[in-house]
């Protein structure tokens, strides 16, 4: 009869490289794709521009904020814009400590 190893966690991220995930990785080649693909839209004066605003952009969404650091910019930023404003929701302190 075969034995399996089955992993305790699954929801851990692959780590690349020191500071670089996975996913990480693939939204740098999808930034790069957007580039190569819409660079003959972009004035041949503002290439440099558009390039150098794709990095930042991809840096800003990479990140991870003070305020939730188990998530990625990106994730905050959408968490901000769906939540519900017109409700209140109570942060209980004991848990927290």
């Amino acid at each position: 009869m075969r034995t399996y190893r089955i992993p305790n966690e699954v929801a851990s991220e692959l780590k690349i490289s020191r500071s670089i995930y996975l996913f990480d990785l693939f939204l740098i080649m999808s930034l790069i794709l957007i580039r190569y693909i819409t660079i003959p839209l972009v004035h041949s004066d503002f290439h440099m521009l558009y390039t150098l605003f794709l990095i930042a952009f991809g840096v800003f969404m990479i990140i991870r904020p003070k305020t939730n650091p188990k998530k990625r910019m990106y994730q905050a930023m959408y968490f901000s814009i769906v939540r519900k404003k017109d409700t209140y929701s109570s942060i209980d302190y004991s848990e927290s400590e």
